[in-house]
């Protein structure tokens, strides 16, 4: 195992800061590092914003649970798809934009591929980091706390700062269960290699004295009916075609 991989399997969420400010040259080095991820045809759809004022930060807080960590952590960024500046390219060049459903899965994946390298800079340099799913419990009051234009489309937040709590590594699935070879296993193989990680899963959290529930139980809870329901209708208020 070298330092790389050392440093990726050794993540976990963080949801205790110290209030120790991260200096802006780690925050820079960060973002080139985010910047070398792979970006599709090197359109690099994305952006980062890094929320400064307390009011906002609060807010954002309040809506994302609440989650008063994305108030207290030393640094909090949004990140996004951006679309913008190819919007703004394509009309200047005096043609129309086409929005499609590619486009934003390509403003998607080059926003996740520069987080997750954003990510693992920070947590080499000794950082903890936690995603902020929750925001987009309330997307349009995070457009109007950030003043997005068209085309810039906030995906998560991210909580990063220096961790004032050491948390167990929570358990993964099997590689067997994620690696295939040539196709796609059966149902009954799948099935039956998720009732092992049950248990696994439920030794997880009683060791950190929560009360023991099988991983597909929380699934099957999670994806038994819509979540957030109003986003496609704010995407595409934003400029986007999602057929």
């Amino acid at each position: 195992m070298n330092d790389t991989i050392r440093t990726m399997r050794a993540h976990r969420s963080i949801r205790a800061f110290k209030a120790t400010p991260i200096p802006d040259e780690h925050i820079h080095e960060a973002l080139l590092a985010g910047q070398a991820a792979a970006t599709s045809s090197a359109v690099q759809a994305f952006c980062v914003i890094r929320v400064r004022e307390d009011d906002t930060r609060q807010k954002i807080a309040d809506l994302a649970g609440p989650q008063q960590k994305v108030r207290d952590c030393p640094a909090f960024f949004v990140i996004c798809a951006d679309l913008r500046r190819h919007m703004l390219i394509t009309e200047r060049a005096g043609n129309d934009y086409t929005s499609s459903l590619e486009a934003f899965l390509v403003g998607s994946i080059d926003a996740s591929l520069f987080a997750q390298n954003f990510v693992l800079a920070f947590e080499s340099l000794g950082y903890g980091t936690c995603y902020i799913g929750g925001i987009r419990n309330d997307l349009p009051t995070v457009d109007k706390l950030l003043n997005l234009p068209r085309g810039v489309l906030p995906m998560y937040g991210l909580c990063v700062g220096l961790p004032a709590q050491d948390p167990d590594h929570r358990p993964r699935l099997a590689p067997q269960q994620v690696l295939f070879d040539d196709r796609y296993p059966d149902d009954a193989d799948m099935l039956a290699g998720l009732d092992a990680y049950d248990e696994t899963y439920r030794q997880y959290l009683t060791d950190r004295g929560a009360p023991p529930a099988a991983w597909t139980e929380s699934i099957a809870k999670k994806f038994s009916y819509a979540n957030r329901p109003g986003l496609r209708a704010y995407y595409e208020s934003k400029g986007i075609s999602l057929d």
